[in-house]
């Protein structure tokens, strides 16, 4: 499936320069959607747009096309490479004045080929983005998409050294990590931390002791944890790291007491920024009172600040913790835009009605609230027909 990559009329030098260029995340990196088109591009079609405006590039879109739906009946849906196993805050790289012009030319050409184009989440964090949101006229009248809220994401703000941002925190969260980060681990056990970049073995054995950790984490909790979660989530993700770590973009930091692996942390660092992937924690019961969910955490962050960067992306969702922890919540959007006509809307209209099935029954009911009461032997990643609706 890469070939298609390779037969693009760019190469990744010139599209990492240009995703660099306009601020572009570590999502939409050469090989980020490489690698994902590897594993999860199968019967798709690929649409890699490049704008330029007098010369330079202002924007990149990279998306695929996929039928959903039975037969004749089912509808062509363009997202983003990479949308959604797993979703992410992809924010495509577009210059902020361009974003509009560039999403109207992109639907111009694929409304020729497919129903729907989805495309999302991006956030209002992006001021391209936090524009074409708010004022749809600029895409022309009346508007040709509509943009729904999905969630929220949080960023964590950095600030020039770790002492200036643990003293921004709240008085009690201060005097909490004050407390907990490794004093009182300190003074029990020998303690280490390590932060694995370079590719290797080395690095590869740290990322396997992190997947165990995470698994055990969340098989404690009944859970498969994120690499049980998604299809092939474990080679999917050793195929990024190992891409990724040949250009000094993988993170993964280590908590040791003594002999045992008691905290991780996997990220990439990509431009001014780390996108915080994942933790874990070991879940025996003897480790709860040193507070390792946010000591590891604050860990990551005073990490990123040593390389100098100035913010940390804390990925979809809202968590109490993470805002005690000095993030900033900012709204997430999915745009659609879906072609006119009385065929394409009665097989939009039954897509609907599947995707809102598949919701009930098999995501909230079976997935959800059924499985996890099950034995390891009937878990399984999450189904590969609802990813597919869940556009």
């Amino acid at each position: 499936m890469c070939s298609e990559f390779e037969a693009s009329p760019f190469g990744q030098a010139e599209w990492d320069a240009a995703v660099e260029r306009l601020g572009g995340s570590v999502y939409m990196t050469w090989d980020w959607l490489r690698t994902w088109w590897a594993f999860y591009g199968r019967g798709c079609t690929l649409r890699l747009f490049w704008f330029e405006k007098d010369g330079e590039v202002v924007g990149l879109l990279p998306l695929y096309i996929q039928c959903v739906g039975p037969g004749p009946l089912g509808i062509r849906v363009a997202r983003l490479v990479g949308a959604n196993i797993p979703p992410k805050v992809f924010d495509p790289p577009m210059h902020p004045d361009f974003v509009a012009s560039c999403l109207a030319m992109a639907w111009g050409r694929l409304q020729q080929e497919c129903d729907v184009l989805s495309l999302g989440p991006v956030s209002e964090a992006r001021e391209g983005w936090r524009r074409t949101i708010t004022a749809p006229d600029e895409m022309g009248s009346p508007s040709p998409f509509k943009a729904a809220q999905a969630e929220v994401h949080t960023l964590f703000p950095l600030l020039p050294s770790y002492e200036q941002y643990v003293g921004a925190l709240g008085k009690n969260e201060q005097k909490n990590r004050r407390k907990y980060e490794l004093r009182l681990l300190r003074k029990e056990y020998p303690v280490r931390l390590v932060t694995w970049t370079q590719p290797g073995p080395e690095l590869e054995r740290a990322f396997e002791r992190f997947i165990n950790l995470h698994s055990r984490q969340w098989r404690a909790e009944g859970l498969p944890g994120h690499f049980g979660a998604w299809p092939r989530g474990a080679e999917y993700n050793r195929s990024l790291v190992a891409a990724h770590s040949t250009r000094g973009r993988v993170r993964i930091m280590e908590l040791w007491a003594g002999e045992e692996h008691i905290g991780g942390q996997y990220a990439f660092a990509h431009g001014d920024r780390w996108y915080w992937e994942l933790p874990a924690r070991a879940p025996d019961e003897r480790w709860s009172r040193f507070s390792l969910g946010p000591t590891v955490l604050m860990l990551l962050i005073a990490e990123a600040i040593r390389e100098g960067c100035k913010w940390v992306e804390g990925g979809l969702g809202h968590y109490e913790y993470k805002l005690r922890l000095g993030a900033r919540e900012y709204p997430v959007w999915v745009l659609r835009f879906a072609k006119r006509g009385a065929g394409p809307t009665a097989r939009r209209l039954l897509a609907r009605m599947i995707q809102g099935a598949l919701r009930v029954g098999y995501h909230k009911l079976w997935y959800r609230r059924i499985q996890p009461r099950l034995s390891e032997r009937w878990k399984r990643p999450q189904w590969s027909l609802w990813l597919h609706y869940d556009y």
